[in-house]
């Protein structure tokens, strides 16, 4: 045997050696028992000190149909009961969203509520009705929970539905399984919306809402109708527009004359003005699906610019604009327009009200708060008349 070879035979049997030495070892101390004293973990210690579990629950519809008012009260008061009913529970708190997406978590106040509440460490345990109330995104499920689970002491979930306690190592899996399903749901049911929505498109059955459209409002029965007191506001930018103002100069002239915007503002921007002129509704017609929502989960809007289809419904309502004076303004818009010598013109009618189409306060108007006491006197004046 050569040198190299001899050192590798002693090495071999030195770690031979101490193996057998290490299983002697386990030998004895199994044959021997020795009394070991076991010293508990602090949140072991802590568990064992604290009497009760501090207990929130999660509630979540997401519209505000009667059913799901039915459904989503049920849950409030299941939750409460339960709870209050067990020896070793101490309520702290029900969360609960109503009307909300289970999709995103940014809209869900009481949601973030509760889980900063987790964080101040006033809460040990979540109750909730199933995975798909809770939240109906993967990834911002499990990472919640995984946060959850992190905290000192650790929060864990009940998912009553499923039986699932996120405390437990061994029910990730089966978490994350389950929160697959609900965001599939959520997806079908996106997909399955957008389908109704295009159909209807397709035959010609817009949805508007006339809430931020200037000069328009609705009757008794759905159907567009003009509104006489805003439309001149829309015939003033359109004139204004054709006899060569820029929308500069518009907006600025509108603000000076203490016009109010469709939200009862004070204050007209160059995009509004651009917005109003190449809007085809005050033509007429209506352009469907001109913006699109990328994911049911993001709930991010996009201009459509020829990534969908778009649906064009002509003669739809009353015009305020003819066609062609309506054609021959896009036209111009197509050109730049750089400052003009043109004075501005002012409104026949001073008095302009932003009436609230709707809401609890429709009908009411906005007043402008920058009008003096004559203008003031003028619309009690005009409001008596329309009484």
């Amino acid at each position: 045997m050569d040198v190299q070879g001899l050192r590798k035979w002693k090495k071999a049997e030195k770690v031979k050696s101490r193996r057998e030495k290490e299983k002697r070892k386990i030998r004895e101390a199994f044959s021997n028992t020795s009394t070991v004293e076991v010293i508990p973990a602090k949140t072991e210690e802590m568990k064992e000190k604290m009497r009760r579990t501090r207990v929130a629950a999660y509630c979540r519809v997401s519209t505000y149909e009667d059913a799901q008012a039915g459904s989503f009260e049920l849950q409030v008061q299941y939750f409460k009961e339960t709870i209050e009913k067990n020896p070793n529970y101490e309520l702290v708190k029900i969360y609960a969203d109503e009307g909300v997406s289970g999709t995103s978590m940014k809209k869900r106040v009481k949601f973030q509520e509760m889980i900063q509440d987790c964080r101040l460490g006033k809460i040990d345990l979540i109750l909730t009705k199933s995975v798909s109330r809770f939240a109906r995104n993967t990834r911002d499920c499990l990472e919640i929970i995984r946060e959850l689970k992190a905290l000192n002491p650790p929060v864990g979930v009940y998912f009553e539905a499923e039986n699932l306690n996120t405390i437990e190592s061994k029910n990730e899996f089966t978490l994350g399984v389950m929160s697959l399903v609900a965001q599939g749901e959520s997806e079908q049911k996106s997909a399955s919306i957008i389908w109704s929505v295009i159909e209807r498109f397709k035959r010609g059955i817009p949805i508007i809402s006339t809430h931020n459209l200037l000069g328009y409002d609705k009757d008794r029965y759905g159907k567009m109708v003009i509104d006489e007191e805003e439309a001149e506001v829309i015939r003033y930018i359109y004139g204004c527009y054709k006899d060569g103002q820029s929308v500069r100069e518009i907006a600025e002239n509108l603000t000076e004359q203490h016009i109010p915007t469709v939200n009862g503002g004070t204050v007209w921007s160059s995009s509004t003005i651009r917005n109003i002129l190449k809007n085809e509704k005050y033509c007429g017609d209506v352009l469907m699906q001109k913006t699109f929502t990328v994911d049911c989960f993001s709930h991010k809007v996009v201009k459509n610019k020829g990534q969908k289809p778009q649906y064009r419904l002509r003669d739809h309502h009353p015009p305020i604009i003819p066609r062609e004076e309506w054609n021959n303004i896009q036209k111009l818009l197509l050109k730049p327009r750089h400052k003009s010598k043109i004075k501005g013109k002012r409104l026949v009618k001073k008095i302009i009200v932003t009436k609230i189409k709707s809401g609890k306060l429709k009908g009411f108007v906005v007043i402008n708060p920058k009008w003096n006491d004559k203008e003031i006197d003028q619309f009690f004046k005009f409001m008596n008349k329309n009484i």
